[in-house]
């Protein structure tokens, strides 16, 4: 091989190997969970991870239809990947989860319930507050910096005008909002 042809070879070789470079993922290691950085710009530049909020079953079919719950936490500011702020909420609402999840669903059930105590089902049946509470799973935990906290929860049975999942979303102060699939997903305003 020629000068000119090793050196035009060897150029091409590094750029070959640049090309199948892929950047390192920024990650942040906890003891409950794997965050991974994400940038889709505006909505959403933070960390996504899956919990293990609720016990993973010792058998093995039912751990086929064991699913861990999604969770997202904004970056501190935009122009960082410092997540600290929402990596510490995270970590408080992880290591008190069961409080927690049942905070969440109490919360849901008592807004569905009726001036009866009852909230009625998709079928026109009636459902105890507690029934509703023993059916609902929280799906996906998102926290903002803002101080906001928002919970998605799988729903089968309540008789709302819409086909989705339930979302209730916490303030700063632990005010709520419940919304559906629908206005949950538009309400990415910060």
């Amino acid at each position: 091989m020629s000068f000119l042809s090793k050196l035009f070879h060897k150029n091409e070789n590094k750029a070959h190997q640049n090309e199948n470079k892929t950047p390192e993922k920024i990650r942040i290691e906890t003891e409950f969970a794997t965050f991974i950085y994400i940038d889709n710009a505006p909505a959403e530049i933070g960390y996504e991870a899956e919990l293990n909020w609720y016990d993973v079953p010792e058998d093995e079919m039912e751990r086929l239809n064991y699913y861990p719950v999604g969770c997202y936490i904004d970056c501190n500011t935009p122009e960082t990947t410092d997540a600290s702020i929402c990596l510490e909420r995270i970590t408080r609402l992880f290591e008190d989860r069961y409080r927690t999840d049942f905070q969440v669903k109490n919360t849901v059930a008592q807004h569905f319930t009726g001036d009866n105590g009852l909230i009625k089902t998709l079928r026109g049946e009636m459902m105890t507050k507690q029934e509703l509470i023993d059916e609902l799973e929280i799906r996906f935990i998102s926290v903002y910096r803002d101080g906001r906290t928002a919970y998605s929860l799988n729903q089968y049975s309540l008789d709302i005008d819409y086909s989705s999942d339930v979302h209730i979303i916490f303030d700063k102060d632990n005010n709520y909002t419940v919304q559906n699939d629908r206005e949950f997903y538009n309400f990415q305003q910060r």
